[in-house]
């Protein structure tokens, strides 16, 4: 327990953060693998995938030697999704918006100094980039990311921008470009990142405002395939379409 919270559950946190490391691995991990990541002593992580096992959230891979999330997660997921008006108005326009590029298009949300894919649509493009229902990125490196910063009120978003460059600057980033991204998106209405999350992928991403919620469509692209040009004009203008739709459009 923490000594500045009394109320603050330790071994809770301690649990949440081994299935958030697990949920953003793109494979099983082991107990080692979730001490690294999570900080927390060998001993106390084997614990914990052992209470996580027993209780059928978590289980040992094929191999036996490291762990994987369950489908039962998804009982922790789909109530925030089902409750999700945006989601269900979104859906279509993004099934017609990757089929009309034959790019991969997604609904992001905010969560914390992280963006979290919501809904995806996959791309038929052979070198469409695929993501993942529920896979998180950092607000820096993504393009959905800047357009939800951009998109807050001020006083909303100059505290957000504070914490995320602080965060960048903890770890030995440099905030500039986040912060001249974000003011673009402000004046353009459209978000473009190329290769900051992954060399050769980028993203172009414009923010919608629906029923109290902030939210961010999003076209992941293979930079080495399309051009920065594309991404500024044929992309964001298809995107800006569906979010005057389904926002309107926020103005910047």
């Amino acid at each position: 327990m923490s000594d500045k919270d009394r109320q603050f559950v330790e071994a809770l946190a301690r649990g949440l953060a081994v299935l958030e490391s697990l949920s953003r691995a793109q494979q099983p991990l082991t107990n080692g693998d979730l001490a690294k990541m999570t900080g927390l002593a060998p001993s106390t992580v084997s614990r914990l995938t052992h209470t996580l096992t027993m209780m059928g959230y978590v289980r040992l891979s094929r191999s036996n030697r490291a762990y994987e999330l369950t489908p039962k997660n998804l009982t922790l997921g789909y109530p925030v999704l089902a409750g999700m008006p945006l989601l269900e108005q979104a859906r279509p326009h993004l099934e017609q918006l990757s089929r009309t590029t034959g790019e991969t298009a997604a609904l992001a949300i905010r969560d914390k100094l992280h963006i979290t894919f919501v809904a995806v649509i996959e791309g038929a493009n052979l070198v469409a980039v695929r993501l993942a229902t529920g896979g998180r990125l950092r607000i820096p490196v993504s393009a959905a990311g800047i357009a939800l910063v951009a998109a807050l009120p001020d006083a909303e978003r100059r505290l957000l921008a504070t914490r995320v460059r602080a965060e960048m600057t903890r770890t030995g980033q440099n905030p500039e470009a986040f912060t001249e991204a974000v003011a673009e998106c402000r004046r353009d209405g459209v978000a473009i990142v190329r290769n900051l999350w992954n060399p050769g992928i980028g993203g172009v991403s414009v923010p919608v405002y629906n029923q109290g919620e902030y939210a961010a469509l999003t076209i992941p692209v293979a930079t080495g395939s399309i051009p920065e040009q594309t991404m500024r004009t044929t992309l964001a203008d298809a995107l800006k379409e569906v979010a005057e739709i389904l926002g309107p459009a926020l103005p910047v």
